[in-house]
């Protein structure tokens, strides 16, 4: 048996809690507001550019650990897709509803469900550790 050292395992790293993870989380949020903004640029160049505009999310998301951080960049790149869905003052989208359009607001929703389907549940870290008993 391995000694406890507070490390995550097969990574060496403390892990996030607190303050920490808070920051974390709201870097990943940037991440994906710069990544749905270039998502949302390149969307409607052509199809290979739509393919990576929604696979690089799709991998950033699931590169990233479930939890927090994982819904911090996924709410950072869904939030920009819906603020560029609105009506632009010329009257025009910035989205179009076209089929690459559309295309992409459903990978906003796989997104959606991945980050939420992937959370932990509550109180899965308190039933992983061992009972204590009073001796």
């Amino acid at each position: 048996m391995m000694p406890q050292t507070g490390l995550m395992p097969r990574t060496g790293l403390l892990p996030l809690r607190g303050p920490l993870l808070a920051l974390a989380a709201l870097a990943c949020c940037v991440v994906g507001v710069i990544t749905g903004v270039a998502s949302v640029a390149v969307h409607e160049k052509n199809w290979l550019l739509f393919l990576l505009a929604l696979a690089a999310p799709l991998s950033c998301a699931l590169a990233l650990r479930p939890g927090w951080l994982r819904c911090g960049f996924v709410a950072g790149w869904v939030a920009l897709l819906f603020v560029a869905l609105q009506t632009r003052p010329e009257g025009d989208y910035v989205v179009m509803s076209s089929p690459r359009g559309y295309l992409l607001l459903a990978g906003a929703l796989v997104l959606i469900v991945l980050a939420v389907v992937t959370l932990p549940r509550p109180g899965r870290a308190a039933e992983s550790e061992p009972e204590k008993r009073p001796t």
